[in-house]
């Protein structure tokens, strides 16, 4: 079960979805919501004034003074979100663990040279990390950073939507493809496919020679988890003119899925890691949360 969330705030509108999305994750057996903002620290806010203004040092102080007091009011916002959705959901703020079965919440703030960089390290020491997904706006980090944080922190990521959705996580869609990042995003999602009433595999034909390899290749992941005990159920989806993200996307809405989940597909071209078409499709929005792992 995830017990540990890294919830990262960023003072924007993203944190109403982004507070939510991480409950639903652990409301049903309990967890704790470790809240981070991360502000930019001495040299973050140097580096982001050279690039606005190269001027004389008193402008520069001053371009400096701006941003500062701009982190410092998303840092409010955030606070203030936070403190106001603790309220309304009953949540303690602690700092160590509870008993069984509680949802608790803290909030911290952690100065750093590099949003991206200081959140991939932080979520290496929980059990998942949730981001603001959906479309790119303010508050976003761009999705070549979600990318990495992605491919880099070795835990599940779940970006989420634009707009939040209420209630238990009951029915899930499993994007499904004969590869290890599959597999491997598979097994990370136990603890949440553990507690769904129905499972959903996608699986997407690419041509007519493949669809008998990819109804095989569905029916066995669906005998894998029935094994597991869970309701699970082989869907054989056809993009018929559409990009076959896009197909699974819109199957999963059609199915009523909570949330999607799925592997991050890329591999490293020199020092760049380049992701797949499915990967940098979800990557620029989804309006479903996605679970993600590489």
């Amino acid at each position: 079960m995830f017990k540990t969330v890294l919830v990262h705030l960023s003072g924007t509108d993203c944190d109403q979805s982004v507070l939510p999305t991480a409950l639903r994750l652990v409301k049903p057996l309990g967890g704790h919501l470790d809240c981070v903002r991360v502000v930019p620290d001495q040299a973050a806010l140097v580096a982001q004034a050279v690039q606005i203004d190269l001027g004389s040092a008193m402008l520069l102080s001053d371009t400096i003074n701006t941003i500062e007091q701009h982190a410092r009011e998303r840092t409010e916002r955030a606070r203030a979100t936070f403190a106001d959705f603790c309220k309304r959901h009953d949540l303690p703020q602690v700092a160590s663990p509870p008993g069984q079965g509680s949802v608790t919440a803290s909030w911290r703030e952690i100065p750093a040279a590099d949003e991206y960089e200081a959140v991939t390290e932080i979520a290496r020491f929980h059990d998942i990390a949730v981001l603001a997904g959906g479309k790119e706006r303010s508050g976003r980090l761009p999705a070549e950073y979600l990318g990495s944080i992605v491919t880099r922190d070795g835990r599940p990521v779940v970006l989420a939507p634009e707009k939040a959705r209420d209630g238990d996580i009951k029915r899930i869609a499993v994007a499904w493809k004969n590869t290890a990042e599959a597999a491997r995003a598979l097994t990370a999602a136990m603890p949440l496919l553990a507690q769904a009433h129905r499972v959903d595999v996608l699986s997407v034909s690419e041509g007519d020679s493949a669809i008998e390899q990819c109804l095989d290749c569905s029916d066995s992941v669906v005998r894998q988890l029935r094994w597991h005990g869970l309701n699970a159920q082989p869907h054989l989806i056809v993009p018929a003119g559409r990009t076959p993200p896009d197909a699974v996307l819109e199957s999963a809405h059609g199915l009523g899925a909570d949330v999607l989940v799925m592997g991050a597909y890329g591999h490293s071209r020199l020092r760049e890691f380049v992701f797949g078409g499915f990967t940098q499709r979800i990557l620029k929005g989804a309006d479903l949360p996605v679970f993600l792992f590489h």
